[in-house]
């Protein structure tokens, strides 16, 4: 335990299990929103997203840039085995942390009919405490899973999280059997596994530092190689960044959408939008927080060279959008019946909202392979200040079309930033690192366009068979199958650049090996 956690044969190690891992979790927060969209009303669905997303924005708010801050610092000092000065680190960050999300919950608690609207206040006031023990386990959480990651132990925060999530699960199925599950009931079983969640991962991180400790050298005076001020300024800088772009992500957009439409529509853009966080989660630029940034930005203090950064993040990148655009195949090839079919003929007529919300993961995705791509080089202060800047019209507009009473436009509109923001860093201020692009441009949409396109089609003409629901089921199979056989006749991969990728990642260079041309 005390050997670098940084090297590329633990990374190896690390990134099997962990992926192993995020697939059980992926799957049981999959299996989760299928219970519940298939159980609860519509008001008590209506009032769990309002429950989930609400707290999401909380642990947001609270987070001070934290991830990055820590991806950034903690390497260097994790690799000299300068344990207090890394338990000193963490405990002050998450302190300032749990200490702000116990203020805003309980200024929440005493004021909300004064700062919330009115549908959001009546859809909350069934689960008070269930709202301030799962936001103040979640923030705790988020901290600590960061913490994990920064100190080689993916694989087991990420094993603790799927058996949070199977336990979850098998929580609420099993309520299913004794009565009409309300949303109560789901916010018990958030509440206590998410608690649990914490005594687990604090147990882990506990042993990591028992060993540490024998392994550390002599003590010597505190050292930590970097000045709080900078720290702080990084710190706030990011969060300002994330403050401005927190109205384009899902969670707030949630509750915009809970606080002017209907309970319908809030269920319906619920259900979508949590699938879509979910799918997320499990994407490839979302993981390379956890398992490659450490990675980018030790190589990066020993080799400063911006090309290796480059090349992974925007193979990365674009295997993210490989992801999305069969997402989206799915959802043109057999998505209205396929929806109806999981939500009991709930929310198919929705399935225009349902792309939308898969195309912002696009925009996501982009934004999110910025942090990667500059953070570990130390250049990150400029895009936040861009985020300061141009987020502010967007506010305005997002303001419109909740005043319109439009998620279509709200999901559109929260999408065009991260557009904005990386063209302006590429051909305005010509960033050195984004110079040869991030892998997304014209050539590869379109060769992507013509997969989702023709893996559509295929789908359509299953669908063309009788069968009743299992021939859904085929036309999902084959338009996923075709999407797969397209990526390579496209050659949307070249094997020429897998190797460049295995200097930081072999692991994820091989997962691309047989989609390579």
């Amino acid at each position: 335990m005390g050997n670098n956690p940084y090297v590329a044969s633990r990374m190896v190690s690390q990134a099997k299990w962990f992926a192993l891992a995020k697939v059980g979790v992926a799957i049981a927060s999959l299996l989760t929103q299928f219970v519940l969209v298939r159980n609860l009303g519509v008001d008590d669905y209506a009032a769990y997203t309002i429950f989930v997303a609400g707290t999401a924005v909380l642990v947001f708010v609270t987070m001070f840039g934290m991830d990055r801050v820590v991806y950034r610092f903690m390497p260097p000092l994790r690799e000299a085995i300068k344990w207090r000065e890394v338990l000193l680190l963490m405990l002050g960050l998450i302190s300032v942390r749990l200490l702000c999300m116990l203020l805003l919950l309980v200024g929440l608690y005493f004021f909300s009919s004064l700062l919330l609207p009115q549908q959001i206040v009546e859809q909350s006031s069934s689960i008070p405490l269930q709202y301030i023990a799962y936001g103040l386990s979640s923030a705790c959480n988020d901290s600590l899973l960061i913490f994990c990651n920064c100190l080689g132990l993916q694989k087991r925060q990420a094993v603790l999280f799927m058996l949070s999530g199977c336990v979850r699960l098998i929580g609420l199925a099993s309520l299913v059997f004794v009565h009409d599950l309300t949303v109560i009931d789901v916010a018990n079983v958030f509440s206590a596994t998410e608690c649990v969640l914490s005594l687990a991962l604090l147990l882990v991180l506990a042993r990591e530092f028992v060993q540490l400790r024998r392994d550390a050298p002599p003590r010597l005076p505190l050292n930590f190689g970097f000045s709080f001020r900078a720290l702080w300024r990084d710190s706030l800088g990011t969060q300002a960044a994330y403050m401005l772009g927190l109205p384009f992500r899902g969670a707030l957009l949630k509750l915009i959408v809970g606080s002017v439409a209907t309970p319908l529509v809030t269920a319906s853009f619920g259900f979508f939008q949590t699938l879509s966080d979910r799918a997320y989660q499990f994407m490839p630029i979302f993981l390379a927080k956890g398992i490659i940034e450490p990675s980018l930005a030790s190589d990066y203090s020993k080799h400063h060279d911006i090309e290796r950064i480059r090349s992974a993040v925007s193979l990365l990148l674009r295997f993210n959008y490989v992801i999305i655009g069969m997402g989206i195949a799915s959802l043109l090839g057999c998505g209205e019946p396929l929806i109806n079919w999981v939500t009991h003929g709930r929310y198919g007529g929705e399935m225009l909202l349902a792309v939308f919300i898969v195309f912002q993961l696009a925009g996501m995705s982009l934004g999110e392979s910025l942090f990667l791509s500059l953070n570990p080089i130390g250049r990150i202060s400029h895009h936040n200040r861009l985020w300061l800047w141009f987020s502010l019209p967007f506010l305005g507009l997002l303001g419109l079309c909740a005043y319109l009473r439009s998620p279509l436009l709200l999901v559109l509109v929260s999408t065009t930033p991260y557009y904005i923001i990386y063209g302006w860093l590429r051909w305005v201020n010509r960033e050195p690192s984004l110079q040869k692009g991030l892998g997304i441009g014209l050539p590869v949409l379109m060769r992507l366009v013509i997969a989702v396109g023709g893996a559509a089609l295929v789908a359509r003409l299953v669908l063309l068979l009788p069968g009743g629901n299992l021939i859904i089921a085929l036309s999902l199979l084959c338009c996923l199958a075709a999407f797969v056989l397209a990526l390579r006749f496209v050659g949307l991969f070249k094997r020429a650049e897998l190797p460049a990728l295995a200097r930081v990642s072999p692991r994820f260079s091989r997962l691309l090996e047989p989609i390579s041309s």
